[in-house]
C-alpha cells in the first residue's frame, strides 16, 4: 500500500486555497472518518508472533506473516515516540516506526495489519518489540526502526478502541504486556501529591507512583515532551486506563492522554470517615498486646510529635507520637512534613500493628490518614533512671524520659553506636549518620539528657537534636542554616572532614538521571556561588533542573579520585522544591577549564568550536579539543546515548566539569551538543 499524492493535486488544492473568500466561516463539522477496509487480512495472531522470538537475540521473520490489530497507542501527546501499540484478542506489541506524528495516520483505534516477513522480534528489558532491521552500535547488534512503513503497514476502518481490560495492580503480568488495561479504585501516593506528571522543562522523564487502598504501587511514566508533562496530578480517587510495560522487574504504566486515561475525581482511598472514635495509644497497644495486629474499626489516635523531622536522627517517614498514656512509632508511606511539638490525628481502623526489630509500630500508614492540630501541649519527659529505664522498657517504649548526670562515652562523635551511663546502669544510644549533629562531639562532662526510649533488637535511647543534651539547638530542633557550595568547598579545602551541623543547602540538579550518564546515587547540584557531587546512601530521582534543598549537616566531605562529594547523604534528606532555574553555563575554552578545574568542578561550561579527536560511538574514554587545548570526557556504558555516534565536525558543547585523577568533562544528555 502507497500513500502518493501527485503534483497535480498539490496544484489544485492550491489553487483551489487561493479563491477562497476571504470570509469563511471556520466552524466546521468534523467529517466522518472511517477509513476503508485492510488490503490484507492477518494469518497470524499477535501472541504467536511474539512467541517466534528466540530469547536473548534479535530474530528475523522469514516466513509469510501478517498480524492483524487495533492501534491502542501512538504518539497523539508526545508520551510514546516513534512507537505505535498494536493489540488483537490475544496479545499487544510495541512497534518501532520510522515516523513521527505517526498519529495523523495511526490515530487510536484504528485497525491495521502488518507484513511481518523479513521484520526483526527484539526486546528491550522485558518488552518483545517489532522492528525493522538489525544494525550494530557500539560492538553489539541493534534494532531498527521499521522504514518501510508505507509497504509494510495497512490502514483499515477506524473501528474503535478495545475496551481495556480491568486489572489490579497486583494481577498485571506478562501477558498484559503492551496492551490497553485499566485500574480502578487508585490514587497517586500522598507523597506525590502537588507535583507534575514529569519535568515540561527540563524535559526529563520522571516516575509517579500509583497505588490502590491496599497499598499495593507501580509506576506511571511520563516523557518530558508529553503535552502533559506539566499537567499537576490528580488528588482523587478514580480509575486509570494506560499501555502497561515492564522495565526489568518494574512494572510501569504509559497514559496515551491524561485527559483521555485518567479519572480521579473521587474520595480518596484510606482517608478516613472523619466519624472515627478517640482511642488513647495505650488502648491501641493493648490491643497488639493481646494478639490483634490491626487497628479496630472507626478508631483514631491523638498524640503530639515527640522525633524532630528536622535534625535527621529519624527517618523522614517516621513520626514518634505521645499523649498522656502511652507513645507509639509511626512509619508513614512517604516523608511527613508533621514537627516536633505538633498535635496530630491518625486514622487507626485497619492499619497494621507490626514490630520492626522489636520496636512496636503502625507500619506503612497512608500519609492521608494523619492530620494536624496545629502545636500540641510540650510533652514533659518522665525523669527516670538508666537502671528504671530498662526495667520499664516495653511499657516507656516511644515516649520521653529524662536522666541527670548522664555521661556519653564509646566515641568521640554522636554518630553510631554510643553508651550512656548514670550509676544506676548503662544502655545504647543511636545516632544516625545523616543527623545534623551526627559530627558533634560528645560533651566530656555528664549532662541532663532527654531522649525517647526505643528498641532495635535490644532496648536503645535515641536524642531529637543537641538541645536534649545542653547542646545550642533548641527544643524544636531549630531552623538549620543555609550554607553555600563555595562554603562548602572551602571547609574541606581549610581541612575539614564533615559538613558543620545544622546545615542545608538549596541548589539546582544539573546532572540527568535518566540519562544514566551519573551513577543513580550521585547527583550534581549548582549554586549561584558554585557545584558539587551529593552521593545519596540509594538511588535518587531527582531530575535535571530540579531545585532540591537538602539536610547535609553532620555528613562526610570527601574526594573520589579527586572529586569533591558530600558522602553518605540519607535520601530521606533531600526535599524537591520544583522546577529551578537552570544556571547560566560559563562560556570557556578547554585551557581556561584546565587552568580552573578546581574552582569550577561541579558547574556548567560552554565551550564554542570544540571536537571530539577521534570518531566512534561515546561510549567509554575520548578527547575534546577546541584549539586551546584538549580534555578528557568520558561516558558510562549504561548512559542512553554511549551507543550513539559522535559527531563530525565542531559544536558547541555545554558539560560539567568533573574530575577522575585530571580534569574532564561530563555530558548530561546529546542535548549538550548544539552544533
Amino acid at each position: 500500500m502507497k500513500f502518493q499524492f501527485s503534483k497535480l493535486f498539490f496544484f489544485s488544492l492550491l489553487m483551489g486555497l487561493a479563491v477562497l473568500p476571504s470570509c469563511v466561516d471556520t466552524e466546521f463539522e468534523e467529517p466522518p472518518v472511517t477509513g476503508e477496509a485492510l488490503e490484507v487480512n492477518g494469518n497470524t495472531s499477535i501472541g504467536d508472533l511474539k512467541n517466534l522470538y528466540i530469547p536473548g537475540r534479535l530474530t528475523v521473520i522469514e516466513t509469510d506473516v501478517i498480524i492483524q490489530g487495533i492501534v491502542v497507542g501512538n504518539d497523539v501527546q508526545g508520551n510514546f515516540f516513534r512507537s505505535l501499540i498494536i493489540q488483537d484478542s490475544t496479545a499487544g506489541i510495541e512497534v518501532l516506526i520510522n515516523l513521527t506524528d505517526a498519529f495523523n495516520l495511526f490515530p487510536l483505534g484504528r485497525e491495521v495489519a502488518i507484513d511481518c516477513k523479513g521484520l526483526v522480534l527484539g526486546e528491550y528489558n522485558g518488552i518483545v518489540q517489532l522492528g525493522g532491521y538489525i544494525f550494530e552500535e557500539g560492538g553489539a547488534e541493534e534494532l531498527g526502526d521499521i522504514i518501510d512503513y508505507n509497504d509494510r503497514i495497512y490502514r483499515g476502518m477506524l473501528v474503535g478502541e478495545p475496551e481495556p481490560a480491568v486489572r489490579t495492580i497486583t494481577s498485571l503480568g506478562t501477558n498484559d504486556i503492551s496492551t490497553l488495561i485499566k485500574l480502578e479504585d487508585v490514587e497517586f501516593a500522598s507523597f506525590e501529591l502537588g507535583l507534575t506528571y514529569a519535568d515540561a522543562f527540563g524535559r526529563s522523564t520522571l516516575n509517579r507512583t500509583l497505588q490502590d487502598c491496599n497499598g499495593n504501587e507501580i509506576v506511571v511514566r511520563t516523557s518530558g515532551f508529553a503535552d502533559f508533562a506539566i499537567d499537576t496530578l490528580p488528588d482523587g480517587n478514580g480509575s486509570l486506563t494506560a499501555i502497561f510495560n515492564v522495565f526489568g522487574d518494574t512494572k510501569q504504566l504509559f497514559l496515551r492522554s491524561a485527559d483521555l486515561d485518567v479519572e480521579m475525581t473521587g474520595t480518596r482511598c484510606n482517608a478516613g470517615t472523619g466519624e472515627e472514635e478517640l482511642m488513647s495509644i495505650r488502648e491501641l497497644r493493648d490491643v497488639f498486646a493481646a494478639g490483634t495486629t490491626e487497628g479496630p474499626e472507626d478508631r483514631k489516635i491523638r498524640g503530639v510529635v515527640i522525633s524532630d523531622n528536622q535534625s535527621g536522627n529519624f527517618d523522614g517517614r517516621v513520626a514518634v507520637i505521645q499523649d498522656g498514656t502511652a507513645g507509639i512509632t509511626i512509619f508513614f508511606q512517604g516523608d511527613h512534613g508533621f514537627s516536633l511539638g505538633e498535635e496530630i490525628e491518625v486514622v487507626v481502623s485497619g492499619q497494621e500493628l507490626t514490630l520492626y526489630n522489636d520496636l512496636l509500630q503502625l507500619d506503612f500508614i497512608n500519609n492521608d490518614l494523619a492530620s494536624s492540630n496545629g502545636m500540641g501541649d510540650p510533652v514533659e519527659p518522665r525523669v527516670t533512671t538508666i537502671g528504671e529505664v530498662l526495667d520499664n522498657a516495653e511499657v516507656w517504649e516511644s515516649t520521653l524520659v529524662l536522666i541527670n548526670g548522664a555521661s556519653i562515652s564509646g566515641s568521640a562523635t554522636f554518630a553510631g553506636a554510643t553508651t550512656v551511663s548514670d550509676g544506676s546502669g548503662s544502655m545504647t544510644m543511636f545516632t544516625r549518620n545523616s543527623a545534623t549533629f551526627a559530627s558533634s562531639a560528645l560533651p566530656a562532662e555528664p549532662v541532663e539528657m532527654t531522649a525517647i526510649v526505643s528498641q532495635f533488637n535490644n532496648y536503645q535511647l535515641v536524642i531529637r537534636n543537641l538541645a536534649d543534651v545542653g547542646g545550642e539547638t533548641g527544643g524544636g530542633g531549630g531552623d538549620p542554616e543555609a550554607i553555600s557550595l563555595s562554603e562548602l568547598r572551602a571547609l574541606f579545602a581549610g581541612g575539614a572532614a564533615a559538613v558543620p551541623a545544622n546545615r542545608f543547602i538549596n541548589a539546582v540538579v544539573i546532572s540527568d538521571v535518566d540519562a544514566g550518564n551519573t551513577t543513580g546515587r550521585n547527583m550534581v547540584v549548582q549554586d549561584e556561588t558554585g557545584g558539587i557531587v551529593v552521593r545519596f546512601t540509594d538511588n535518587h530521582s531527582f531530575a535535571l533542573g530540579e531545585e532540591v534543598e537538602i539536610n547535609v549537616g553532620g555528613n562526610e566531605l570527601s574526594e573520589f579520585s579527586g572529586l569533591l562529594q558530600i558522602n553518605a547523604v540519607d535520601n530521606a534528606a533531600a526535599m524537591s522544591m520544583g522546577n529551578g532555574t537552570m544556571p547560566e553555563p560559563r562560556n570557556a575554552t578547554v585551557q581556561e577549564i584546565l587552568d580552573n578545574a578546581e574552582a569550577w568542578e561541579s558547574t556548567l561550561v560552554l565551550v564554542s568550536d570544540i571536537a571530539f579527536t577521534e570518531g566512534g560511538t561515546f561510549s567509554g574514554a575520548k578527547t575534546l579539543d577546541d584549539g586551546t587545548g584538549t580534555i578528557a570526557t568520558f561516558t558510562r556504558n549504561q548512559a542512553t546515548f554511549s551507543g550513539s555516534t559522535v559527531p563530525d565536525g565542531t559544536f558547541a558543547l555545554t558539560a560539567m566539569v568533573s574530575d577522575f585523577d585530571g580534569a574532564q568533562l561530563t555530558l548530561r544528555n546529546l542535548n549538550d551538543i548544539q552544533q
